[in-house]
């Protein structure tokens, strides 16, 4: 009798809960883009320039330009604050056209999908089809189920944050910090973190601010909780809101509203809870690497650690890591190696920080291209995957909205430097003033870019 007690009890813990209200679908269109016909929209071009580094000199030389287009955000869009790109390849009809494309509106609460944006020309205007596909609370970063035999996209997992609990979308207004919630095709919401199982009753009762979601083919996929806020005295306080880094094994990869079979906050090969630390911060955004070759259950990860939400100084910094899934279904990290310390520490002149973001390994398996946020390094980075050498950096996204200054809130793309057909999505956000950039009406749009890195010019 207390075993089966045990068991409903257990199963209770990791069933993921409703949706909250603020997260569904859209009125007409759906996740995938299909029900609505969409907006026609202008993304402006807008040259950026790409530099080479000099490890002996520890300087950039100037190589070029690359060709991008943009389209700054608008009352009625995603005004100040444009995050987490994310590339569907997959769904693109011609090789060298530029995939549909999501990015969210964390600010309005919303979910775009850009699509039919065809092969962008160097100084000409790009023509996109916009459609507004799904609410979610202060959405960030998301990630694609897609079905196990068609691989069309059954929906997107969402990682969620607003720190200040309240939010208003369309006549909805929530009470809630946010967490992870699975966005379908068909049907409504299901939040998947935080759980009883991972949390306990109070994460599940205020939310995480959450900002990166991403998963691996064996299941296991990671949240990291950061707040923009981070290392804010007396604002933040470690002890009763830790910022870690979360890990989720789905019972169903392809069905995420069945939720987690195991979960926790990472330990790293020491045992030690990778959370929030003095004078490095905690985890801001993080990305799947390669899978081992002789065994699928093992790959890497990569860990963009973030301190302080300021404009110039802060800290920040990268890990690799190499983990497992066990036979248990447990994750266990075999080891962990500082990463890109020649971007985050050669590059910039202390007290400035570089402001790390997001990651993306290329297609090629060569590189891996880092975006950051600060001033004296704004922009993106294109590092070798193996060894985390600085090769180039491309610069102008801040620059895009004049009498402004826009950061860097994310990237993904598709192909590698050099290769036809070769897209980069990095999403800005906007601030007026460097100084008392914060999270305040409008003061500056966000801007989504698409970044052809197929030719340097």
């Amino acid at each position: 009798m207390k075993g089966l007690m045990y068991m409903m009890l257990a199963v209770a813990m990791a069933a993921p809960k409703p949706g909250h209200d603020i997260c569904r679908p859209a009125p007409d269109c759906k996740v995938d883009g299909s029900g609505c016909v969409g907006e026609k929209v202008i993304f402006s071009p807008w040259n950026m320039t790409i530099s080479k580094w000099d490890q002996a000199t520890k300087s950039y030389t100037q190589t070029g330009i690359l060709s991008s287009h943009a389209r700054a955000g608008e009352a009625d869009t995603w005004k100040m604050y444009m995050h987490g790109p994310l590339l569907r390849p997959s769904e693109r009809t011609d090789p060298l056209a530029v995939p549909p494309t999501y990015m969210q509106a964390t600010w309005t609460n919303k979910v775009y999908r850009f699509e039919d944006m065809g092969i962008p020309v160097l100084g000409q205007d790009l023509e996109v089809t916009q459609k507004m596909v799904g609410y979610s609370l202060a959405p960030s970063t998301s990630y694609p189920i897609e079905d196990p035999t068609t691989g069309k996209l059954k929906g997107l997992l969402l990682a969620e944050g607003q720190p200040f609990f309240a939010s208003d979308s369309n006549g909805t207004t929530e009470l809630y910090k946010g967490g992870v919630e699975f966005l379908p095709v068909d049907g409504n919401c299901t939040q998947i973190f935080p759980s009883l199982m991972d949390g306990g009753i109070e994460m599940v009762e205020t939310g995480e601010v959450v900002n990166t979601v991403d998963c691996h083919e064996t299941g296991i996929c990671f949240f990291t909780v950061w707040k923009f806020y981070d290392d804010a005295e007396p604002i933040w306080n470690n002890h009763s809101a830790p910022d870690c880094l979360h890990w989720c094994l789905l019972r169903d990869l392809h069905d995420p509203s069945l939720g987690c079979k195991h979960g926790g906050v990472v330990t790293d090969e020491n045992g030690e809870k990778i959370c929030h630390k003095e004078g490095v911060g905690a985890v801001h955004g993080m990305t799947i690497g390669h899978t081992d070759k002789d065994d699928p259950n093992t790959f890497d990860i990569f860990l963009v650690f973030t301190g302080k939400a300021t404009f110039d100084k802060g800290e920040s910094s990268m890990k690799k890591l190499k983990v497992t899934k066990t036979s248990l279904g447990l994750l266990s990290v075999i080891k962990s190696e500082a990463f890109a310390t020649q971007l985050f520490v050669d590059s910039v002149t202390p007290p400035h920080d570089a402001g790390g973001d997001h990651a993306w390994p290329d297609d090629s398996g060569k590189y891996l291209w880092i975006s950051t946020f600060r001033v004296t390094s704004v922009g993106i980075h294109m590092v070798d995957y193996f060894t985390g050498d600085l090769i180039y950096s491309v610069k102008g996204v801040d620059t895009f909205v004049e009498g402004s200054y826009a950061y860097s809130a994310g990237l993904h793309g598709v192909g590698s430097l050099g290769v036809p057909g070769s897209y980069i999505g990095v999403a800005t956000s906007g601030c007026k003033f460097v100084d008392t950039c914060g999270p305040v009406p409008f003061p500056a749009p966000g801007s989504a870019f698409i970044i052809d890195i197929s030719t340097i010019w």
